[in-house]
């Protein structure tokens, strides 16, 4: 390994004692961090001419096989079709004819390929300055597009160096002269030089090198400026040799020396400006002729003739690590008075890195931990004692016996010393008497001491965690924590704890509340280690898998409103650690020295590094279809790409100009088409950047893109890309039309055919009805003569025969001759001539009920006729008719019917009452309605006499034939009834007697 360098060292203490410990030098990490990629990563050939980048950002590559598009971690995409379109896709030369032009690739046959928006497309004629003077001079010229030049052994007589604002210089060996846009020539400049490959040009200007770290700035109107080359450089000696590295493609100067690669870049006064970028490194060995710098991204881009690409970028993070007859699989570390970064077995690190070893601290005891004593002394926790020695590490002191395993060591906020012990006993030092007193004992192995407040301590164990009462010596479990195993525990404040476990994520302790926070999407921080904050308010958890770094204000918005999910950024060994594996377990667990760095314990060396400089890496650039196939073939990428209906897989990629850390990439994707208006978001698979569709219906589809640009929750980049799926016929706007068209036709014929059927059967129908008709009239003529035969031919004899009776009756009761005889014989008369004429009232009513019309009727009227008309018979079997109805009330009804109706009732009740009452009374009922009781003390009504009546249905066969013969009476009012809208009941007790209720409407 290098020796660490001024990019790289982390600062402590510088150690004012001479120690007398043995020193090994041992560098620290190197400063960058090396990839090299060649044929074997896909790269389809190993000579780089030229790297450059295109409007989007995207890193293009020169080779003999075409152009080459760099995606970053190993990642190259190459474009064969362009063998189709050109002689030979060998690559010579890549430039820009302006900065804010196209880049360009130019093939050995002088064809062009425009690289741009992430594509290469070949060009069928240039129109660029390169191509109208290739045209025009032919072989007179050389066109000199980058440094060091492939052909510098050659001497043209005329070299063209493009000037980067579209014109450029004609150089010959004594003169210059300045070429236009549109190809005129300026008058020769004279200008002697002692080579051609000492020119380049920056911004318009034509810059010579004369071997010394001096040049000469030649501008259009051939004004001449001195100047020397300012900045890092100017560390070297005047007469240092060099070599220029070119690249127009990227408008870019570099110098290397002695390993050094320097970039030139104008100063705020016009002149060059070195910055040292890497050194060290052998460009001779490895073949290097094309450079590309990136400084958003903090990388260096090298091309070689041979040996493919090399990608340098800056080391973040450097690893301490032991000589090799150490390991260096480090748990603890502590600061020690002067410096020196003490670890577990008397390894130890300066300010500088450099590796220290204390041969007396080297036992066969196992160290947990070290602690600086109250007495200033470094105490070792060893198995079964504590070893003090000097701060100096040069004397061991004493030996403290300890009545417990110590676990780990601990000074509290009012300078008390604690120790947790192997065994789950926690210890306190007692200064005066130098003895270490047992306080309490805990269910498992102590694994860490952190200060509360107010008295308490944190005791955390193997199994949990707990709050100790340092006045009381009683311990509380915290149950959320109940079979968690507790790493560390961090105080930020009296309110508030970061906690890390193993196997259950991070926590925070504040006010009493407990918050456990989401993991990261892999579930690295599940098995999280060690806490630290940095100054910009970012909080860095190591764990098994890397470290992760996450805003403090995110976890705290999280834990108000756990819908706002906090961003992790990743850092794995790429970033330039030995091992993604890092130690917890110990106290302290990490710390932070004296000039801000951090310091993680891992199982490959310490960790090291400035929080502050560590870079946050987000995609900025655009995100563009890389590639569309179905089944396997490719697809034309327009604005909106069609997709044949009929598909098995439709693969869609995606590329975006980023070349950081693809761990802290977020890319998503949604569907969406009018049929489907909402989605969750998916993640792209990163590996390929591709994703994958199995079906989609017809019609137009939106594949929404969103890539993370930032840490907030709304710091997305989204890009919309649009496919249509190309319809079946049955789906297409003519088939639907001429469909619609049929179907309407086929509606119609129905209709049309429904309608004619509708009308023939309207035409029987209504032949049926009139026929019907003609026959209902024949029957109602014919009821009619009935009704009058029985008028005349029953009626008119009954009157006859009631009136000559009455007269006999006269007679009889005069002469004494059978006057009871002949009385029976004139009232059963004078009731069968009443029964047909209201028969015959009825039978006209029920033929002629459409045209009933009800009115105001007199009960008491209808009622007394009723009375008058079986009072005889009434008088015969001893019953005494009551009507308690008042004179003058009236109800809503139809006469005829309304008499016919009580004609039955009391017609029923005289017959099954003797020598009893019939009361016949009313009452109004509150819902505007008149109740009419015809109530008697006769034999009463069975109860299936009473359900029948209530049935719906009941033929007069059917009471006939089951004996009632008041059944018929009954259900003849009842069906009467309905006709005036009255309503009958019956309530009635068998040998008590009947009541009869008919409730009418008060008016019409």
């Amino acid at each position: 390994m290098c020796k660490p360098t001024n990019l790289i060292r982390t600062v402590f203490f510088s150690c004012t004692v001479v120690l007398a410990v043995c020193h090994y030098t041992l560098a620290a990490d190197n400063p960058y961090i090396l990839s090299h990629y060649t044929d074997e990563h896909n790269l389809p050939q190993n000579s780089i001419k030229g790297i450059g980048q295109d409007n989007m950002g995207f890193v293009w590559l020169i080779t003999e096989k075409g152009p080459v598009r760099y995606d970053g971690e190993g990642r190259f995409k190459t474009f064969n079709s362009l063998s189709n379109a050109m002689k030979s896709v060998r690559m010579v030369a890549l430039y820009k004819i302006d900065q804010f032009d196209d880049l360009i690739g130019r093939g050995e046959y002088g064809e062009t390929v425009l690289l741009k928006n992430g594509t290469a497309t070949s060009l069928q004629s240039g129109n660029d300055i390169i191509s109208n003077l290739s045209l025009r001079y032919q072989e007179a010229i050389y066109f000199n597009l980058s440094l060091p030049s492939p052909y510098s052994q050659y001497q043209n007589k005329h070299i063209f160096i493009p000037d980067g604002l579209e014109g450029g210089f004609l150089i010959s060996q004594d003169s210059i002269s300045h070429v236009s846009n549109d190809g005129s020539l300026s008058p020769a400049f004279y200008f002697p030089n002692k080579g051609h490959w000492n020119f380049a040009s920056n911004h318009g200007k034509l810059i010579y090198f004369n071997e010394t770290l001096e040049y000469i700035e030649i501008d259009r109107n051939f004004s001449i400026k001195r100047n020397r080359i300012l900045g890092d450089i100017q560390q070297l000696p005047p007469n240092t040799r060099f070599n220029i590295f070119w690249n127009s493609a990227s408008n870019q100067l570099f110098i290397y020396t002695a390993h050094n690669l320097y970039r030139l870049s104008q100063d705020g006064e016009g002149g060059l400006h070195s910055q040292l970028l890497i050194s060290n490194f052998d460009f001779d060995k490895n073949d290097i002729i094309t450079a590309h710098y990136m400084p958003s991204q903090n990388q260096l881009l090298l091309g070689s003739a041979t040996k493919g690409l090399f990608v340098i970028k800056k080391r973040f993070f450097k690893s301490l690590v032991a000589n090799e007859a150490y390991s260096s699989l480090f748990y603890n570390q502590t600061v020690l008075p002067h410096g020196l970064l003490l670890t577990n077995n008397g390894m130890a690190f300066d300010s500088t890195g450099q590796f220290h070893f204390a041969p007396l601290l080297k036992r066969d005891k196992f160290q947990h931990g070290q602690i600086i004593g109250p007495d200033g002394n470094v105490w070792i926790l060893e198995h079964d004692s504590i070893l003090v020695v000097t701060p100096d590490l040069d004397r061991i002191v004493g030996i403290k016996s300890v009545p417990e395993y110590p676990r780990v060591a601990f000074k509290d906020d009012s300078n008390n010393y604690w120790i947790g012990g192997g065994m789950g006993v926690l210890l306190k030092y007692d200064v005066n008497g130098d003895e270490f007193q047992t306080q309490a004992s805990f269910p498992s192995i102590i694994t860490y001491l952190e200060n509360k407040g107010d008295g308490e301590l944190f005791v955390s164990t193997e199994d949990g965690l707990f709050i100790f009462d340092v006045v009381n010596g009683t311990w509380t479990e915290i149950p959320q924590f109940k079979n968690k195993q507790v790493r560390s525990i961090r105080k930020e404040s009296d309110s508030r704890h970061w906690i890390t476990t193993y196997q259950h994520g991070f926590y925070l302790f504040e006010d009493g509340q407990i918050t456990g926070f989401p993991l990261d999407k892999s579930l690295h921080l599940a098995t999280s280690h060690c806490t630290l904050e940095d100054r910009n308010g970012f909080i860095w958890i190591s764990t098994n898998k890397g470290i992760f770094k996450v805003s403090k204000q995110q976890l705290l918005e999280y834990k108000n409103n756990s819908k706002k999910t906090p961003f992790y950024f990743y850092y794995d060994k790429r970033w330039g650690f030995q091992t993604n594996e890092f130690n917890g377990g110990c106290q302290p667990c990490t710390v932070e020295l004296s000039n801000g760095y951090f310091s993680f314990p891992s199982l490959d060396g310490l960790v090291q590094f400035n929080p502050l400089a560590v870079v946050e890496e987000f995609p900025s650039g655009e995100i563009i279809l890389d590639d569309v196939t179905v089944d396997d073939q490719s697809l034309a990428l327009t604005d909106v790409i069609p997709i044949p209906h009929h598909f098995s897989r439709l693969d869609i990629k995606l590329a975006t100009p980023f070349y950081g850390s693809p761990n802290n990439v977020e890319i998503d994707y949604m569907l969406y088409s009018k049929r489907r208006t909402s989605g969750d978001w998916v993640p792209l698979n990163l590996q390929t950047n591709t994703l994958s569709i199995n079906e989609l219906s017809s019609g137009h589809h939106e594949v929404r893109v969103r890539m993370r640009q930032g840490i907030h929750a709304d710091d997305f980049y989204i890009k919309t890309f649009h496919f249509y799926v190309q319809p079946l016929f049955y789906e297409t706007w003519w088939f639907i039309g001429l469909s619609c068209i049929a179907a309407g036709a086929v509606i119609w014929l129905l209709i049309h055919l429904r309608t004619q059927l509708v009308l023939r059967q309207n035409r029987l129908l209504v032949e049926k009805v009139n026929e019907r008709t003609d026959d209902l009239k024949k029957q109602y003529e014919w009821q009619q003569r009935l009704s009058a035969s029985i008028t005349h031919d029953i009626k008119a004899p009954l009157s006859y025969v009631v009136k000559a009776l009455y007269a006999m009756k006269s007679v009889a009761g005069k002469q004494a001759i059978a006057p009871d005889d002949v009385e029976h014989l004139y009232h059963a008369t004078h009731h069968i001539y009443h029964y047909s004429n209201n028969l015959t009232e009825f039978a006209k009513v029920m033929f002629t009920k459409e045209w009933l019309t009800l009115g105001d009727v007199c009960v008491n009227e209808i009622v007394e006729r009723q009375i008058t008309i079986f009072r005889p018979v009434a008088d015969l079997r001893g019953n005494i008719i009551h009507n308690c109805i008042p004179t003058g009330m009236s109800v809503c009804s139809q006469t005829d019917i309304l008499s016919v109706i009580i004609h039955n009732i009391l017609d029923n009740a005289i017959k099954f009452t003797k020598r009893g009452t019939i009361n016949i009374y009313a009452e109004k009922q509150s819902d505007n309605r008149t109740s009419v009781h015809i109530t008697d003390t006769g034999v009463g009504l069975t109860a299936d006499q009473i359900a029948a009546f209530y049935q719906v249905t009941r033929s007069a066969k059917e009471t006939e034939r089951n004996g009632d013969s008041n059944g018929l009476g009954l259900m003849l009012a009842k069906d009467m009834a309905n006709l005036i809208r009255a309503e009958m009941s019956i309530q009635s007790t068998r040998g008590v007697g009947t009541t009869v209720t008919i409730t009418l409407p008060h008016t019409a």
